[in-house]
């Protein structure tokens, strides 16, 4: 079976291979020395729990929409690339929401893939037009979650 990290992939794999494959992903789409400096912070940007908080939480927003940037060309010569690009796409927005921001506890796993298959009819292309798509996709999280939980 082609895991293709849709709804129905994602609730029957077990959790631990889903992270180790997210994470894998990443590290291949993110360069080290990259990695290092998102997440290497000035004195003032950690100079208090909730500085240091926001810090990681821009670093780990910037780390995954590199990765997400990287991953069409990662494909391009790939047999079925476009299939592939989607498919690993999915895995890494899911990282982002399970591992990276822990939303699991805000927002079902359906709901984010409802909103992961509405970013895919038009994916950014840049890791810029990733930030501003992934920042959009925290804010209907969060309007979401107030609405489920007034």
């Amino acid at each position: 079976m082609l895991r293709d990290y849709t709804f129905d992939c994602l609730v029957t794999m077990p959790r631990h291979e889903l992270e180790e494959f997210g994470a894998r992903m990443i590290s291949k789409m993110v360069p080290e020395d990259v990695m290092s400096e998102l997440f290497t912070f000035d004195h003032e940007e950690v100079d208090s729990e909730e500085r240091m908080m926001s810090a990681r939480l821009d670093a780990t927003l910037r780390m995954t929409a590199i990765a997400l940037s990287e991953v069409q060309q990662a494909f391009d010569d790939s047999e079925n690339a476009k299939q592939n690009s989607v498919r690993m796409t999915r895995l890494v927005l899911w990282h982002f929401y399970a591992i990276s921001f822990n939303l699991e506890e805000a927002i079902t796993l359906e709901t984010h893939c409802e909103q992961v298959e509405k970013i895919l009819l038009n994916p950014p292309q840049e890791a810029f037009g990733w930030v501003k798509t992934l920042t959009e996709l925290l804010h209907t999280y969060a309007s979401i979650n107030a609405e489920q939980n007034p």
